[in-house]
């Protein structure tokens, strides 16, 4: 890990506001370390600002395509969260549509080459914010943004393993709707890579990388060890969780 993986910089432009979300979101330029970069930020709660930071921090660490988060300061010192600009529209704007199940939606997500990785990790921090307003596209690449609302610890437990709505695995597993030979086989293929994915996570916490970025965060506030907590438990329950999603009626599932 290195040691700006958690940037901290200060707004030095005028905002312009971004007319999508609930969050009042607005682009400026924010400078860190004497350089200058185009940003996304928002003010949002205490307990948000970290969340974000924290599933940005770990869902580069997986290789998912989530924009380098930035805490912010503005000109009165009041932290706000901020991300690398990219650039371009959320799949609401470009199909103005809200609706996950809508099937432009669905023939963009099922063929998104991160799908498999990016459900995990929303079954993983318990993410039931993920809708067109918060995948970024621009024709060709996804990102994903606005993580402010997982990790709910006075709903969910590390071991939360009931059924929710996680939009994009749903979406994942819209092709094994027929229970034939092949769509077994393919279960028992994706359970297999969720095994890596797994051992990924695992590594990950072994080498306290989440740990050490939730230590470089300069707010101070009380959930901090919860969400360690919360994250270091639930990589030890993450695997059964989703192989039981993957096979319903085999609890039991085993990898081959």
């Amino acid at each position: 890990m290195t040691d700006n993986m958690v940037k901290v910089g200060r707004i030095i432009s005028d905002s312009e506001p971004i007319e999508d979300g609930i969050n009042n979101s607005f682009r400026c330029i924010a400078c860190c370390d004497n350089e200058e970069y185009p940003v996304v930020a928002k003010y949002i709660k205490g307990i948000e600002i970290l969340k974000e930071l924290i599933c940005a921090i770990l869902g580069r660490l997986i290789n998912l395509p989530i924009p380098e988060p930035i805490l912010l300061l503005d000109q009165n010192d009041v932290f706000c969260f901020g991300s690398l600009d990219v650039g371009y529209p959320n799949l609401y704007h470009r199909l103005n549509i809200q609706d996950p199940y809508y099937i432009e939606f669905h023939s963009i997500i099922k063929n998104w080459s991160a799908l498999e990785s990016a459900s995990f990790f929303d079954e993983f921090i318990i993410n039931p914010d993920r809708h067109s307003g918060n995948l970024l596209y621009n024709g060709k690449d996804i990102a994903m943004i606005d993580h402010g609302l997982s990790m709910q610890l006075d709903k969910f437990k590390p071991d939360y393993d009931e059924d929710w709505n996680n939009i994009l695995f749903n979406h994942l597993l819209c092709k094994f709707t027929e229970l034939s030979c092949e769509h077994k086989l393919d279960k028992i293929a994706l359970c297999n890579r969720l095994t890596i994915w797994c051992e990924e996570i695992e590594e990950i916490n072994n080498n306290n990388l989440i740990a050490k970025a939730i230590n470089k965060i300069p707010i101070a506030h009380k959930s901090k060890n919860e969400l360690l907590y919360f994250l270091t438990s639930r990589s030890e329950f993450i695997q059964k969780i989703i192989n039981n999603r993957i096979n319903p009626n085999q609890m039991d599932f085993v990898n081959v």
